[in-house]
C-alpha cells in the first residue's frame, strides 16, 4: 500500500514539473523534414519546367542524334491522355515532334524519372490541335529515361555492327572503285587460263570448253544462276553435256520438235469444214 502511494506522489510531481519547466527544457516533437523538390526552367522564359522526382546525375542525351529509350504519359492540362509508351526510342534532335519534347528528353539523365509542363508555346501554338489539344492549352510529361543507346551519327554502337560497311560518299566510291579493279584482274587472269588450258587442246575440246565458257559467264557466280538436274551436295560437277544451259534448251526444242512433227503425221488436226473459228457450226475437232 505504501509503494504504491510513492508511486503515485511521483507521477504528480514529475507532471508539475513538465508544466513549470522552462520552454527551452520541454521536449518538442520535430515536424516531419519536408523534400525540397526543385523546378527547372529548361527553356529560360518559363515555357518548359521541369521537376525531377527520382534520380539524379548528369543529362545523357544533349547531342543531336542520342537515342534514348524512354517510358512516357503525355496528357493535355486538363486531363486528357494524348499518348503513352514504354520502353520507346526517341533520337534527339528530331523536328518531327515539339520543341517541348526535345527540352524535356535532353534534360534527362540515365534512370530519372521527371515531371514536365510545358506551355502552348513550345507545344502546339494558339490554334492547338482540337479536339484533342484545344487552343493555347499547355501539356504535362511524365518520363523515364531508361537507357542510353548511342548516337546515330557518331556512336561506335552503330558503326561497330558493320565496321566495313562504306558510310560516306568518298569511301562508297573508294569501295565500288576497289570492287572494279578486282574484277578486272580476276578476268584477266580467267583469260590468260582459258588460253593456257586452249593451247594443246583437240577442236573438240575447244568447243566443249567454249560451251562451258559462255555457261560460267552466264549461269555463274557472276552471271545468272539457273539450276540443274545433276548438282551435287558435294560440289562435283556434271559432263558437260548435263549442263542446265544445254540440257534446258534441249527439252524446249524437242517439246517443239515433237508438236511440229505430231501436226504433220496429222495425229491432231485442226479441221473446220465452213468456220476456222472454233465454237462455230462446222468446226470439229479429230485425231
Amino acid at each position: 500500500m505504501v509503494t504504491r502511494i510513492r508511486a503515485a506522489l511521483l507521477l504528480a510531481l514529475a507532471r508539475v514539473g513538465a508544466l513549470v519547466a522552462p520552454p527551452s527544457l520541454r521536449m518538442r516533437r520535430r515536424p516531419a523534414p519536408r523534400q525540397a523538390t526543385a523546378v527547372q526552367d529548361l527553356s529560360g522564359d518559363g515555357g518548359v519546367l521541369k521537376t525531377a522526382t527520382t534520380g539524379d546525375g548528369a543529362p545523357a542525351f544533349g547531342n543531336d542524334g542520342d537515342v534514348a529509350l524512354l517510358t512516357y504519359e503525355a496528357r493535355t492540362a486538363s486531363g486528357q491522355l494524348l499518348d503513352r509508351g514504354v520502353q520507346t526510342q526517341y533520337t534527339v534532335g528530331d523536328q518531327q515532334f515539339i520543341p517541348g519534347w526535345d527540352l524535356c528528353v535532353r534534360s534527362l539523365a540515365v534512370g530519372e524519372r521527371a515531371s514536365f509542363a510545358v506551355s502552348s508555346d513550345y507545344a502546339y501554338g494558339i490554334s492547338g490541335v482540337p479536339p484533342a489539344v484545344l487552343e493555347n492549352e499547355p501539356l504535362t510529361f511524365e518520363v523515364t529515361a531508361i537507357e542510353y543507346r548511342g548516337n546515330i551519327q557518331t556512336s561506335a554502337s552503330f558503326a561497330s555492327d558493320a565496321p566495313l560497311t562504306p558510310r560516306t560518299p568518298g569511301s562508297i566510291k573508294a569501295e565500288f572503285e576497289r570492287r572494279q579493279a578486282e574484277k578486272a584482274v580476276r578476268a584477266s587472269s580467267d583469260r590468260a587460263l582459258r588460253d593456257e588450258r586452249d593451247a594443246g587442246a583437240s577442236p573438240l575440246d575447244q568447243v566443249k570448253n567454249a560451251f562451258g565458257d559462255l555457261g560460267d559467264k552466264f549461269f555463274g557466280d557472276d552471271g545468272f544462276y539457273f539450276f540443274g538436274f545433276f548438282e551435287s551436295a558435294t560440289g562435283e560437277e556434271a559432263p558437260w553435256y548435263l549442263k542446265p544451259y544445254l540440257t534446258f534448251p534441249a527439252i524446249f526444242l524437242g517439246v517443239a520438235l515433237s508438236f511440229y512433227g505430231l501436226l504433220q503425221t496429222d495425229v491432231i488436226v485442226l479441221r473446220g469444214d465452213n468456220s476456222p473459228i472454233p465454237g462455230q457450226q462446222g468446226f470439229t475437232l479429230s485425231d
